[in-house]
């Protein structure tokens, strides 16, 4: 599909073949089938230590979607119903890309995530928020 002017390449990259995009009121909102895989997009400036900050992938302001803190992924901080389902791209953090693959979609997952990065000596917080549409087959 030819994007429109203005639009970037990729902002809700969708795995599955013949799934497009809208773009909303927030920073983005994403399209998924339930079943597959979805990227919701999030990136900021190159962090300066991801040794030294904490990234939080949530929904509200207490269910955690994923969690990411001192370097690696904090599993026991996530929100059992997303277990085994999210992952990052740790080769990409560095650049700052904060995106969150969600696999397996279902229909409760349809709402709005919120992409929260802190560093921890800078106290500097960055957030974006992206909503998701599901679907059913």
């Amino acid at each position: 599909a030819k994007l429109q002017e203005g639009w970037s390449s990729c902002p809700c990259c969708m795995l599955m073949e013949g799934s497009g995009f809208v773009p909303g009121q927030l920073d983005t909102t994403c399209h998924a089938l339930v079943g597959e895989t979805v990227v919701l997009p999030c990136s900021t400036s190159p962090p300066a230590e991801l040794a030294k900050s904490m990234l939080y992938w949530q929904i509200g302001t207490r269910q955690v979607v994923h969690f990411f803190k001192n370097g690696q992924d904090s599993p026991e901080d996530q929100d059992k119903k997303f277990q085994g389902r999210t992952s990052l791209f740790p080769d990409q953090m560095k650049y700052g890309n904060f995106s969150l693959k969600l696999s397996n979609v279902q229909l409760g997952d349809d709402a709005e995530y919120s992409c929260i990065y802190k560093q921890t000596e800078s106290h500097q917080t960055k957030k974006s928020t992206i909503k998701l549409n599901v679907s059913g087959k």
